[in-house]
C-alpha cells in the first residue's frame, strides 16, 4: 500500500487587510519557491490579483500584475536573492476548457523552470503538475484576508 500524499502548509498570514499588504507579500514571497507552480486559488473578489501585484511589487517588478481583462500570461523580472529571476503570472479565468489552454501555449509553460503564479487553476485541472504548491486567498467575515501556502507531498 502507497502513502497519500498529504498537503504539508508552509505559511498562513490571517487577518490582513491592505495596510498589511506590504508585509504579507514580503512574508509570502520568502516562502514561495525559486521555481515551479504555484496555483493561487479562491473566489472572485477574495483578492488573488492583488496579493500577486503585491508579491511582484516586494520583488521589485516593474510592471504591473494586470487582471484577466488584458491577456492570460504576463511575464515578469524580478530580484530574488541578489539574482534576476522570471516570474510569470496567469490568469485563466477567460478559459473555456483545457484544450483552449493547450492552444494558448499554457500547458508547455507550466512545465518550464521558471515560478509561475497561475490564478484560477480550476480551469486548467488536468495541465497542473502534481507537486504545485496552493496558495488559498479567503475574504473572512470581517472584511479582512487570509492566505494559506501549501505543497502537496507524497
Amino acid at each position: 500500500m502507497t502513502d497519500m500524499p498529504m498537503l504539508t502548509q508552509l505559511g498562513a498570514w490571517k487577518g490582513y487587510g491592505l495596510e498589511d499588504l506590504p508585509r504579507v507579500a514580503s512574508e509570502v514571497t520568502a516562502a514561495l519557491p525559486m521555481s515551479g507552480v504555484v496555483a493561487v486559488h479562491g473566489a472572485m473578489g477574495a483578492g488573488k490579483t492583488t496579493l500577486v501585484r503585491a508579491v511582484l511589487q516586494a520583488w521589485g517588478s516593474e510592471e504591473e500584475g494586470t487582471s484577466p481583462t488584458f491577456g492570460l500570461v504576463h511575464h515578469h523580472s524580478v530580484l530574488r536573492q541578489g539574482q534576476i529571476f522570471q516570474v510569470r503570472h496567469m490568469d485563466l479565468y477567460r478559459l473555456e476548457n483545457e484544450e483552449e489552454a493547450e492552444r494558448a501555449g499554457i500547458a508547455d509553460m507550466l512545465l518550464d523552470e521558471v515560478l509561475t503564479l497561475v490564478e484560477w487553476p480550476e480551469r486548467v485541472p488536468g495541465l497542473m503538475p502534481d507537486d504545485a504548491h496552493l496558495l488559498q486567498v479567503e475574504e473572512l467575515p470581517n472584511g479582512t484576508r487570509q492566505c494559506i501556502l501549501s505543497v502537496l507531498r507524497g
